[in-house]
């Protein structure tokens, strides 16, 4: 029985198959219950990502050099300590929020494929070439590409849409 949606209300479920995993078999640090995972950082030079924590002492060391110019000339000690004490700081926090607040995995791309290429198991970004990653566990090829992920999401691509396929590392 179809819906006015063309939804199957008698159909089974989509096997959700087993959760994304780490080479050496360990659970990534920043699988979610609906069986994505959060991923921190979104540069990378070639094949080494850069943390976010990278990102958010440089962005604490240039706030820091703002307040130290303003302070330079009444407090230069205490300009001097801000700039050597913020980046750590904000690099710090940031890497706490991402370890324990939201746990979060480190990922890199590393290749792309056309989604009609997708293969069960393959580690998909959900968002482009950076965000989260959900595993592939079935491929519908057709007028456009069906995917089902672990946890049950679905997502659909047109053939030739390129999909970054990365690789967890935490």
């Amino acid at each position: 029985m179809l819906t006015e949606n063309g939804v199957n209300l008698f159909s089974k479920p989509a096997d959700v198959g087993a959760a994304p995993s780490l080479a050496h078999g360990e659970r990534p640090r920043g699988l979610t219950e609906a069986g994505w995972v959060r991923t921190t950082g979104w540069l990378q030079v070639g094949d080494h990502p850069v943390h976010s924590a990278s990102v958010a002492a440089l962005a604490g060391l240039l706030w820091s050099l703002v307040g130290a110019a303003v302070l330079v000339n009444t407090a230069p000690v205490l300009a001097g300590v801000l700039v050597l004490a913020t980046p750590l700081l904000c690099g710090g926090l940031w890497w706490l929020y991402t370890a324990y607040v939201r746990p979060s995995s480190s990922a890199r791309n590393i290749e792309r494929k056309h989604a009609h290429e997708l293969e069960p198991g393959d580690l998909v970004r959900l968002c482009g070439s950076i965000g989260p990653i959900g595993q592939v566990i079935e491929v519908a090829s057709g007028e456009d590409v069906r995917v089902v992920f672990h946890g049950g999401g679905r997502q659909t691509w047109p053939c030739h849409q390129v999909v970054h396929i990365a690789e967890l590392l935490s």
